[in-house]
C-alpha cells in the first residue's frame, strides 16, 4: 500500500466518515475503481446527485456540441485518470485536452485572440493570478449559476463569480533530506534570507515569482517584499531555466540543496513512489497559500458542454479524482480536512499568506522587480520570437520539429500539435502534412523554440 492509500484509509479510521450515500454500484466503474484505489467507501461522494443535477437543456446542448475544449497544466497521465472518469459519466461529450504549460500561451494567447473576435479554447485552468485580466476583457462568463459552486468556501469565491477554484496548493519549499538537517531549515522567509546557510549556488529558483512570492507580497507589504527579494537574490542562488517540476527532479538529484517553489503535491509524489527518497517538503511561516483557478470564455461554441465539465470539476467526484490523479488538495468545502494534505504538519496551526483577489496590480509590481533581479543575475530568458522565410532543409520525427537554415546557419523550431498553427497553400494543415523543400514562414523564437505558426506555400 503507498502512501496514498495508506494515508486515505487512515483518515477513515480517524473518523472523518459522510453520511451514507448511493451505493457504490451505482457509480460509474472508473469511479469505484477510484475509491478502491484510494481505500474510500462510497459514502465520501454523499450528496453528489445533488451536485451533479443540471437543466436539461445544459444536457441537450451539450449532446448537440459534442465536444469541449480545455486547456491545462496538467501533465497527461494525470490527466487520463481523471478524464476517463467524466467521459464515463457523459459519455456524449468528447474532451479535447491541450497542456498549456506556458503562462504566456495560456493567458495572454486566449486575451489576445478574444480581443478580436476569436475564441480559442472552452475552459481555461490555471490562471497564475490573472483572472483580473479576463474580468477587465469580459472574457469570462460568471459561474454562479453551476450548482457546483456551492461547493466552493466563500472566502476563495471569485467576486464576480468569474472564475472557480479547482485545487489548493502550498508553495514551499523542496529540500534535499541527504543535505539538509531539519534543524536548518528557516522557521520563517526572513530567516531564510537573512542567514548565510543557503548561500552559494545551494537554493535552486524556478522562474516562477508568482506561484509564491506574488501572496507573499501581498500578504506582507511591497517594502518587505522588495528588502526580501533583494536578500535573496544576494544568496547567489542557481538561476534555473527549467520549470519547477525540473528543479524539484535537481532537488532529489543533489544538484542543489534546496528549490523554490516547491507545491506540497509534487513533492509528495516523490515520497508516495519510495518513502526513502531524499526529499522533503517545509513550510516558513507565513505559509503560501494560493488556489488554481479555471473559467469559461465568453462566447465559446461549446457552452453547455464547458458548463457540465466545470460543474463536475467542482462536485465531489470531479475533486476526489484530481486528488487521486494529481494529488492536489480539493477546494471543495466538504473535503477540507486532514486525508486530503500530506503532511498537515506543515501547514496546520501556521500563519497563512493566503491568496486574495483584491489589489491585482500586485503582480505587474512584482514581476517587474523580479525579473529585473533575475535578468541582473544572468537568468535565462526565453527569447522573443521573430518571423522568417526559410526553405525546410528536415522533418524531425514526423513533424515536432524543423530544421532550416537562416542566416546560413542551421536552426531548429519544435512543433507542438496543438499549439503550433500550420497552413499549407493557405489552407490549414498539420505538422505531419511538411515535407522537406517547402518554402515557409515561421513565427519561433530563435535557437529552437516552438514555433507559433508555419505558413508555407
Amino acid at each position: 500500500m503507498n502512501r496514498l492509500t495508506t494515508f486515505a484509509a487512515a483518515a477513515v479510521a480517524a473518523g472523518f466518515g459522510f453520511a451514507a450515500a448511493g451505493a457504490a454500484a451505482d457509480l460509474p466503474k472508473s469511479t469505484q475503481a477510484m475509491l478502491k484505489d484510494l481505500k474510500l467507501d462510497a459514502s465520501i461522494l454523499s450528496g453528489l446527485d445533488k451536485e451533479l443535477a443540471i437543466p436539461q437543456a445544459w444536457m441537450d446542448g451539450a449532446k448537440k456540441e459534442g465536444r469541449v475544449k480545455i486547456w491545462t497544466t496538467y501533465r497527461r497521465k494525470p490527466w487520463s485518470r481523471m478524464q476517463r472518469i467524466f467521459m464515463e459519466r457523459y459519455p456524449f461529450i468528447k474532451v479535447d485536452h491541450d497542456r498549456v504549460n506556458n503562462t504566456a500561451r495560456r493567458v495572454i494567447r486566449p486575451l489576445t485572440a478574444f480581443k478580436t473576435g476569436r475564441v480559442l479554447v472552452d475552459v481555461i485552468t490555471g490562471l497564475s493570478g490573472e483572472a483580473h485580466l479576463f474580468a477587465q476583457a469580459k472574457a469570462f462568463t460568471d459561474l454562479r449559476e453551476l450548482p457546483g459552486y456551492g461547493n466552493l468556501p466563500d472566502h476563495i469565491k471569485h467576486p464576480d463569480g468569474l472564475t472557480a477554484v479547482g485545487r489548493i496548493r502550498y508553495y514551499c519549499i523542496a529540500y534535499n533530506r541527504n543535505k539538509v538537517k531539519e534543524s536548518e531549515l528557516p522557521k520563517t522567509w526572513d530567516d531564510l534570507v537573512n542567514s548565510k546557510r543557503f548561500a552559494g549556488k545551494k537554493i535552486g529558483l524556478a522562474n516562477r515569482p508568482n506561484n509564491w512570492l506574488l501572496p507573499l507580497w501581498k500578504y506582507k507589504g511591497a517594502d518587505w517584499g522588495r528588502g526580501f527579494t533583494d536578500k535573496l537574490f544576494a544568496l547567489s542562488p542557481q538561476l534555473r531555466k527549467e520549470g519547477q517540476g525540473a528543479v524539484l527532479a535537481l532537488v532529489v538529484a543533489g544538484e542543489m540543496e534546496m528549490g523554490i517553489p516547491a507545491a506540497m503535491n509534487r513533492v509528495a509524489e516523490y515520497r508516495i513512489k519510495n518513502d526513502k527518497t531524499p526529499v522533503g517538503h517545509h513550510c516558513p511561516t507565513p505559509v503560501v497559500f494560493t488556489i488554481s483557478e479555471t473559467g469559461i470564455m465568453t462566447g465559446n461554441p461549446h457552452m453547455n458542454a464547458a458548463k457540465i465539465y466545470v460543474n463536475w470539476y467542482l462536485s465531489k467526484e470531479g475533486q476526489l479524482a484530481q486528488f487521486w490523479a494529481n494529488e492536489s488538495v480539493p477546494s471543495h468545502k466538504g473535503m477540507r480536512n486532514k486525508r486530503f494534505v500530506y503532511w498537515p504538519e506543515n501547514v496546520e496551526g501556521k500563519e497563512m499568506a493566503a491568496f486574495k483577489y483584491d489589489n491585482p496590480e500586485a503582480g505587474k509590481q512584482v514581476l517587474q522587480y523580479w525579473d529585473a533581479r533575475w535578468i541582473k543575475g544572468g537568468g535565462w530568458v526565453p527569447p522573443k520570437a521573430s518571423i522568417v522565410t526559410v526553405t525546410l532543409d528536415k522533418i524531425v520525427r514526423g513533424g515536432r520539429a524543423l530544421e532550416f537554415k537562416v542566416g546560413g546557419k542551421t536552426d531548429k523550431a519544435k512543433m507542438s500539435a496543438s499549439r503550433s498553427k500550420v497552413t499549407i497553400g493557405g489552407k490549414p494543415a498539420k505538422r505531419g502534412d511538411l515535407k522537406a523543400g517547402m518554402k515557409c514562414k515561421i513565427n519561433y523564437p530563435k535557437g529552437g523554440g516552438e514555433a507559433k505558426t508555419v505558413d508555407c506555400m
